[in-house]
């Protein structure tokens, strides 16, 4: 055996700990294992460590935000561009009769609510895209409302702002149902507008709530057998 100086000793010793020190560790960490990396091959530059990604700026916060619509606000808001009447009446006469009456306004309709002043120059074409008209003693017109649906003896769909409603950016529908009721009939009518009018529709829920409610107890009467006062 070969026999060793304390100083060659020394040196071997020395030696074995440096090459020992190059050794990975096996059992380290599971941290320390993940961040160790593999040597790079040799004769190429080791890469420098990415840099980690940059977060992205926030979104730039809102100046203002939209002031919130109350339920009562937004129900008086549309209270004010909507107006919504329904009317319901039982006459002895047969739905052909009654639908008849409703399609013949010059026989009932109130004449100082007319243009002219005089109901006998209304005229309504009961079919689809006919005209509830009024002829003028100039030679000229009015079309009141137009037929969106006829259905002899049983439902009659017209749309167009009545009066003054005209001058607005109304959308109205008007629609009459007939129902039979024994020998009778059941007649119902509703009126239904919504859009822009000048100071609101609400302020002349009344005065059309009025008329109207007025042009059906003349139709009633009419289609009853009397005919109401004429004007």
């Amino acid at each position: 055996m070969k026999k060793y100086t304390n100083a060659s000793l020394l040196l071997v010793l020395t030696l074995a700990s440096a090459a020992c020190s190059h050794i990975p560790l096996i059992g380290r960490g599971d941290k320390e294992a993940d961040a160790a990396q593999p040597a790079a091959p040799a004769g190429k530059p080791t890469p420098p460590p990415s840099a980690p990604p940059k977060p992205e700026p926030a979104p730039p916060a809102m100046t203002a935000a939209a002031p919130a619509t109350s339920a009562a606000a937004a129900a008086g808001k549309a209270a004010d561009h909507h107006i919504e009447l329904r009317y319901a009446f039982k006459t002895p006469a047969t739905p052909d009769k009654v639908y008849a009456a409703i399609t013949g306004p010059a026989r009932w309709w109130d004449s100082s609510h007319t243009y002219s002043g005089n109901a006998s120059n209304l005229s309504l074409d009961a079919r689809a895209g006919g005209c509830w008209c009024e002829q003028l003693a100039d030679g000229g017109s009015v079309q009141h409302m137009t037929v969106l649906a006829a259905m002899p003896g049983r439902m009659l769909r017209l749309s167009g702002g009545l009066g003054p409603l005209q001058s607005g950016a109304v959308n109205a529908v008007m629609t009459w149902t007939i129902k039979r009721d024994g020998n009778g009939s059941e007649v119902a009518m509703s009126y239904l507008a919504d859009g822009y009018f000048p100071g609101g529709l609400e302020a002349v829920r009344g005065d059309v709530d009025a008329v109207l409610g007025h042009q059906i107890e003349r139709l009633r009467g009419y289609i009853g057998g009397f005919a109401a006062p004429a004007r």
